[in-house]
Order: structure tokens, then sequence, then C-alpha cells
């Protein structure tokens, strides 16, 4: 018995019933959503591994694939550590400091979900009075949008 025949009528049915419905030439593809991003900053003694407390942190700059450059924030907006040792660079944060961001609708910094527009870094510095200052850097991926990154400091 040949089924071959058979095979191809039935192949040829399944893929009219997979194919449009209603007439409709429009594709319901929607493009992936630009994310929202944020950085949350703990900075620590390595010694103790107790945190710190009332330390400096600021946005230096951010290297933007988008731009294929960097923007230096035109500020000097210091954010000290809470009880925990943390600061949050929120999306209003980061689009605040002017390093070059995308921006939604509401003016929050986001990464696209293109190829060309879907990573940045951002370098930030964290100092105390009496210690040397310590410079980070940040990537941001659309993917993972928000990161927690825990900086030693002594």
């Amino acid at each position: 018995m040949n089924l071959q025949p058979f095979s191809l009528v039935a192949l040829s049915l399944l893929s009219v019933g997979c194919g449009r419905q209603g007439g409709s030439s429009s594709s319901n593809v929607q493009p992936a959503p630009a994310r929202l991003v944020s950085i949350l900053v703990e900075v620590y003694d390595p010694v103790t591994n107790f945190v710190w407390e009332g330390v400096s942190v600021r946005i230096v700059e951010a290297d933007q694939e988008w731009y294929g450059g960097t923007f230096a924030s035109p500020y000097q907006d210091w954010f000290l550590t809470d009880v925990n040792g943390r600061v949050l660079f929120d999306e209003d944060l980061l689009a605040g400091a002017r390093v070059g961001f995308l921006e939604d609708d509401n003016g929050r910094a986001v990464l696209g979900p293109a190829a060309n527009e879907d990573e940045a870094t951002v370098l930030l510095e964290i100092d105390a009075v009496g210690f040397t200052p310590v410079f980070v850097q940040v990537p941001l991926q659309w993917n993972t949008p928000d990161v927690f990154v825990q900086v030693p400091f002594n």
C-alpha cells in the first residue's frame, strides 16, 4: 500500500488549517517592548563583609550601544548608601543623569529590544572621605534590565 499520496493530501489540509483565518492579511506579531532599567548598588567592606552606610555613589557616564559612544553626566549628583549599604539608581535617576539612555513616553531610561539598542554600560564612582575612590562598570542588557552589583570598598 502506498501512503505517499494520502500524506500529501493530509499535509495540504493541515497547512490550510494553520493559515490565516477570516481573510485578514495583517500580522498579529507585536514588537518586543522597551524595558525600564535600574541598578541596585551595594557597597561593602571586603575585610569584614559588613555594608558601608553613608558612602557616596554617583553616575559618571554611560557607554550607549545605540549611539556607539559615551555620554558623560553633566551633573555631580552624589547619592548616599542607606543602612543596608545600598543605593538604587532607578529608571528615573538613570534618565535624569543625562547619560544617553533612550527614554519612554514618561521620560524613564529604557533599553530597546533591537540588536543596536539593547546594551549599555554605566560607570559608577564610589567615594568617601579618607578613602580612595573606586570606579565600577555596570553592564545593562535588554534581557536583564535590572542589575544588582556588590562593590568592595576599603
